[in-house]
C-alpha cells in the first residue's frame, strides 16, 4: 500500500509541477499560488524517502527535470550568458511584480516548503504520550492564537491598556481634561524597562553573546513608500482597538508615520557584530551625553552596573549619531506615542484573515529553535545526516587537494600549514538544537488554555528569549568562527528541492556542495598571521577580483568596484572546490551507473548539470525600482554576475560547454586565488 501511494503521489507531483510552470508563465509565480503549492506540498509528503520502485524513481526525476526545464531558456547559448540560459524564465514564473514582493529566489521556495513542514507538524493533536513537554507548551501556545478570536473585544482592548501601564502613559490615552505628565518621561529608561521585560528593541537595541555586549540600532524598518496609507492603517488600528476618538487618532497616526520615517531613513541592514566598533563606558558617555544616556540603557537592560571586565560594541554608531538630532526635533508626546504604539504592534491581532497565517509567524518568531529541532527529529534521519556528511567530506577532501597542489607554491610553508589546519578543524553541524534541553529551557514557562495575549506576554518574558543573539539563517549555512564550525540550517535537510536520494548527485554538488564550500573558504580568509610575501601574493589576486568583477554590468550598469571581495573569492573557491569533489565522484562510479548522473527529457551532460544546478540556485527577480545601480550596493554582487563572474574564470566550465575562446563566459585573464586539477 505505501509503494502504491507513492507511486500515485509522484505521477501526480509530475503534473503539477509542471502545472505550475505554465500558470506561473501566464498569470503569477509559484511563490503566490497557495493553492497550488500546497497540493505540490502534500504530494512529496506522501512520497517516502525509502521507496526503491524504479518508477516512483522514474517519476521523481522527471518531476526534477520539469522542474529546472521550466526555469530556462534553452535557446540561448550558454557561452554567451549562463545566467540568462539557466534562470531566464524565472522571472516569468516567479515575477516580482506585487506589492509584497520587491525579489523573488529559489531560497523562498525552500522556505515555504519549510515553513509548510512546520506548520504540519504543529497542527498534529498534542499527545502527552509521544509529545516532549516543550512541544506540547509550544503547541498550547499556537491552539491559543487560534481562538483567541473568540475573546470579546473589550477584554483584548483591557489587556492592551494594561501593556502601555506596565511602562508608563501614552499620550493619546489620556483622559478628556487630564494632563499627560511629560516631565516623568524617559524615552531611554522606558525602551529599556521595555526591552528587559518583554525583549523587543524600540529605538535602540542590545544583544549579549558570551564574548561582548552590543548595543545601537534595532532591527532595520525601511521607508514606507505609501505613507499615508500607513498613517490610515495606523489610525484606525487606534481607533478600533485602543478607543481612541477619530480626530486624535488621525493627528496621532500622522505623526507616528511621521517619526517612523525619520527613523528609519538612517538605518542600515547590517548584521550584529559586522563592523561594530569598541566603546568603553566613558566613550558612550562622551559621545551621546546630555542628549540621551546609552550606557542607563544598557545597564537598565542588565539589571546591574556595567564593570571594566565588559566587552562593549556600538553597531551601527551613525545611527545614534543621527538619534542627537532626532530626539530634539520632537515632541515628548510624539515620542511617547510612537514608543508606545511600537510596543503594542507586538501584541496586535489581526481580527480578519487567515489566523493561520496570523499565528503560524508568531510561533516560529518566537519558537524558531524549538520548530527547527521538531523538524530535525521528523525529517533527519540517518541516510540524510550521512549523505550530507558525505558531501561535507568530499568537500573538505577537495580543499586539501587544492591546497597541497603545486598552483599553492606562492603560500609560505607556515601560511599553508596555518590555512590547512584550519580546513581539517572546522566541522560541520546541522543546526537542529539537538544539544538543547527543551524540557528545561522551558520548564518554568506557565501558559493559560486560549488565552493568548497572556500566553504572548509570558513566552516574551521568559528569560531564554531575551537579549539573544541574530538567529542564523534559514536557509544558508553560515560560518561560526568562535566554535569554528559550519552551522547548516534544517531546512536544507528537506529532500526534493536541492538534493534528493532520486537526483543525480551531480545537483548535490552544485547547489548543497558549493554552498558547504563557500562558507568553509570563509574559514580560511583570515591572512592577517600569513608572512609579507604570502600576504603580497594574496593581494595581486584579490586586485584581479576586484579588476574583474568591477567589468561585469548588470542591466546596462557596471558593477561598482569594490574593496570587499570576500564574498566573490568564497564564490569562486566554492563552485571550483565542489565541482572538483564531483569529478572525484564521477571518476568512483561505475561505468554502468553513469545514467543514474543524467535526467530524464534533458540533454546535458553530467557535468553540464552540476553547472545548471548551480546556477539555478541563485535565480531571482527584482522590482524595477529595485534594480538600478543604487539599489545594487557594494556590500555584495547580485545573483547573476555572482553565477557570471565564478563559471567565467573555470576552464571546466568552457571546456564542457566547448565555449570558444572569445565568448562572454570565457574571461581573460583568469582570477583565481588557487588553481586545481578538475581531472
Amino acid at each position: 500500500m505505501e509503494n502504491a501511494s507513492a507511486v500515485v503521489a509522484a505521477s501526480q507531483l509530475v503534473l503539477l509541477i509542471l502545472i505550475a510552470g505554465i500558470a506561473g508563465c501566464a498569470q503569477g509565480h509559484l511563490l503566490s499560488q497557495p493553492a497550488l503549492e500546497l497540493r505540490i506540498q502534500a504530494q512529496e509528503q506522501l512520497i517516502s524517502q525509502h521507496n526503491d520502485s524504479a518508477y516512483v524513481q522514474r517519476l521523481m526525476r522527471l518531476s526534477k527535470s520539469a522542474e529546472m526545464r521550466n526555469y530556462m531558456q534553452p535557446e540561448l547559448q550558454p557561452c554567451d550568458n549562463f545566467y540568462d540560459y539557466s534562470c531566464g524564465n524565472w522571472a516569468k514564473i516567479n515575477p516580482a511584480n506585487t506589492a509584497n514582493l520587491r525579489e523573488t529566489n529559489y531560497e523562498q521556495l525552500l522556505l515555504k516548503g519549510y515553513h509548510h513542514k512546520q506548520q504540519r507538524l504543529l497542527q498534529r493533536p498534542a499527545d502527552a504520550a509521544i509529545d516532549a513537554e516543550a512541544v506540547l507548551k509550544l503547541k498550547e501556545f499556537y491552539a491559543s492564537c487560534l481562538h483567541y478570536r473568540e475573546t470579546p473585544l473589550p477584554v483584548y482592548r483591557q489587556q492592551l491598556l494594561e501593556i502601555v501601564a506596565e511602562f508608563g502613559h501614552m499620550p493619546a490615552l489620556a483622559l478628556p481634561g487630564q494632563q499627560w505628565p511629560a516631565d516623568e518621561f524617559d524615552w531611554v529608561a522606558t525602551v529599556a524597562r521595555i526591552k528587559r521585560k518583554y525583549g523587543l528593541d524600540i529605538m535602540l537595541r542590545l544583544q549579549v553573546s558570551p564574548a561582548a555586549i552590543y548595543v545601537g540600532q534595532p532591527q532595520q524598518i525601511r521607508p514606507q513608500p505609501n505613507r499615508l496609507g500607513r498613517a490610515a492603517s495606523i489610525r484606525e488600528w487606534l481607533i478600533w482597538n485602543l478607543g481612541v476618538e477619530r480626530q486624535l487618532a488621525e493627528t496621532t497616526s500622522l505623526e507616528i508615520t511621521n517619526i517612523e520615517d525619520l527613523v528609519a531613513r538612517y538605518m542600515r541592514d547590517i548584521p550584529v557584530g559586522v563592523l561594530a566598533r569598541p566603546r568603553t563606558a566613558k566613550e558612550l558617555d562622551e559621545l551621546y551625553l546630555p542628549v540621551y544616556n546609552l550606557t542607563e540603557y544598557i545597564e537598565l537592560v542588565l539589571d546591574r552596573p556595567l564593570n571594566p571586565n565588559d566587552t562593549l560594541f556600538e553597531h551601527v554608531p551613525s545611527y545614534q549619531a543621527h538619534l542627537l538630532d532626532f530626539v530634539g526635533s520632537v515632541s515628548p508626546q510624539m515620542h511617547a506615542n510612537y514608543i508606545f504604539y511600537s510596543l503594542l504592534e507586538h501584541f496586535s491581532y489581526e481580527w480578519a484573515g487567515s489566523v493561520v497565517d496570523h499565528c503560524m509567524p508568531k510561533a516560529r518568531s518566537l519558537f524558531p529553535e524549538l520548530l527547527d529541532n521538531m523538524v530535525l527529529r521528523e525529517y533527519g534521519d540517518a541516510a540524510t545526516l550521512s549523505d550530507i556528511e558525505a558531501v561535507w567530506q568530499q568537500i573538505k577532501r577537495s580543499f586539501r587537494d587544492m591546497l597541497e597542489s603545486d598552483t599553492a607554491d606562492w603560500l609560505a610553508l607556515a601560511a599553508r600549514t596555518h590555512v590547512l589546519d584550519q580546513i581539517n578543524a572546522t566541522r560541520l553541524l546541522v543546526n537542529g538544537h539537538a544539544d538543547v534541553n527543551f524540557t528545561q529551557t522551558y520548564e518554568e514557562l506557565q501558559l493559560k488554555p486560549r488565552d493568548y495575549l497572556h500566553n504572548l506576554r509570558a513566552v516574551l518574558s521568559h528569560d531564554s528569549l531575551k537579549t539573544k543573539m541574530s538567529a542564523a539563517p534559514l536557509t544558508a549555512p553560515s560560518y561560526d568562527a568562535v566554535e569554528k564550525r559550519i552551522l547548516l540550517p534544517v531546512a536544507l535537510l528537506q529532500p526534493n528541492y536541492l538534493w534528493s536520494r532520486y537526483y543525480p548527485r551531480a545537483l548535490r554538488y552544485g547547489s548543497l556542495g558549493t554552498l558547504l564550500a563557500h562558507e568553509l573558504a570563509h574559514s580560511i580568509e583570515d591572512v592577517s598571521h600569513w608572512d609579507h610575501s604570502s600576504m603580497m601574493a594574496y593581494h595581486k589576486r584579490w586586485a584581479c577580483f576586484k579588476e574583474q568583477y568591477g567589468r561585469l554590468r548588470l542591466n546596462g550598469e557596471y558593477l561598482p568596484k569594490s574593496d570587499l571581495q570576500a564574498e566573490n573569492i568564497a564564490d569562486n573557491l566554492a563552485v571550483q572546490v565542489s565541482y572538483h569533489a564531483y569529478s572525484k565522484y564521477l571518476q568512483e562510479l561505475a561505468p554502468s551507473a553513469l545514467s543514474s548522473e543524467q535526467l530524464p527529457q534533458m540533454t546535458q551532460s553530467p557535468r553540464q548539470l552540476f553547472f545548471l544546478s548551480y546556477a539555478q540556485f541563485w535565480c531571482n527577480d527584482s522590482q524595477e525600482r529595485f534594480r538600478d545601480r543604487k539599489a545594487l550596493i557594494v556590500s555584495y554582487t547580485p545573483n547573476a554576475l555572482r553565477v557570471l563572474g565564478a563559471l567565467s574564470n573555470l576552464e571546466a566550465f568552457q571546456r564542457d560547454f566547448a565555449c570558444s575562446g572569445g565568448s562572454p563566459m570565457s574571461s581573460s585573464p583568469k582570477c583565481q586565488l588557487y588553481g586545481l586539477s578538475m581531472d
